[in-house]
């Protein structure tokens, strides 16, 4: 009978022994994000611990230890360690390349940076939405920014999309009511002048575009205090003081740290500048979607994820 269970022990520590890489992927700690995907000619494949066959990545996947990643042709792929901040660009010189553990804790980027790069874990996949049949005829304008969000600036650059032939009125607002005007526009963005009165931290602000014919929509937004946006301005110093961060990946980053504190104004505008630069990277895309969908343009953040998806040759 002994003889029995010494064997039945011995079978169920295999089993766990074979069990141990797929354990650990699950609930492992992830060391490390993808933050830029190119595929050009090429393809990349990876291959997660315990997972026997290869997959299409994702942007913003967390990579755990012992993932394998593939680059062929002139495809490649840069991977953030978030400890330390280092970079890894992939290709196919150095691939296949097998993420391991980081040797040591700690690095010369700081804690505080290191928590920017810990935002890129655990990127939830964007929702589908369904695009909705949009009838012919003209549409009122559509405010983009500064909408549903914070501010580090108290001059504001007010930015829309629609009806650009046809001049329209500006009107911001505060508390006690109408504080600027802005007549005969036929623009898409103005910004607001050093010579009006400044906007003041922690108060609701409101503006429009009126246009012939439609209902003016409201667009609301604050400006943090002078303390309030120091902290996140050193925060983004300490990220451009970091070295050799790829220009796509370093605006990734920053972007994600406005995200997390609701500066959606500050992080489109980031977004939007690495895009110029970068336009086919998927995860600027993502995260374009995302500044979209949190100020409720879903129309916008649907043609951003479709792009992002696009780019990463996922299929729906």
């Amino acid at each position: 009978m002994s003889k029995y269970w010494a064997q039945m022990v011995i079978l169920a520590m295999l089993l766990l022994a074979c069990r141990v890489p797929a354990l650990w992927a699950q609930s492992g700690q992830a060391v490390a994000v993808i933050t830029e995907l190119k595929f050009n000619r090429g393809d990349i494949q990876i291959t997660a611990p315990g997972k026997k066959a290869p997959e299409k990545p994702a942007p913003l996947q967390s990579l755990y230890p012992g993932t394998q990643i593939v680059v062929t042709k002139d495809a490649a792929a840069v991977i953030l360690f978030t400890e330390g901040m280092k970079t890894v660009t992939i290709g196919e010189k150095n691939s296949p390349f097998n993420v391991k553990p980081p040797e040591a804790k700690g690095g010369s980027s700081g804690v505080g940076v290191t928590q920017v790069a810990s935002l890129l874990l655990g990127k939830k996949k964007p929702p589908t939405y369904i695009p909705l049949a949009v009838r012919g005829g003209k549409h009122p304008p559509t405010l983009i920014a500064p909408r549903d969000t914070k501010l580090m600036t108290d001059s504001p650059t007010f930015k829309w999309m629609g009806m650009e032939m046809q001049a329209g009125t500006l009107r911001l607002y505060g508390p006690a009511g109408q504080i600027w005007v802005a007549e005969n526009i036929a623009r898409t963005q103005i910004k607001y002048p050093s010579t009006e009165p400044r906007l003041n931290p922690g108060v609701e602000y409101s503006w429009s575009i009126e246009k012939a014919g439609f209902p003016a929509e409201k667009a609301r937004f604050t400006v943090l205090s002078p303390s309030e946006a120091r902290t996140v301005q050193e925060q983004v110093k300490s990220l451009e003081a970091t070295a050799e961060l790829p220009d796509t990946t370093l605006a990734i980053l920053k972007a994600s740290l406005l995200i997390s504190h609701g500066l959606f104004y500050e992080a489109r505008e980031v977004l939007v500048a690495a895009e110029t630069k970068d336009p086919d990277e998927p995860t600027v895309h993502l995260l374009l979607g995302e500044t979209y969908e949190k100020t409720g343009l879903k129309n916008l953040a649907l043609e951003e994820y479709a792009e992002a998806q696009f780019l990463s040759r996922i299929s729906q």
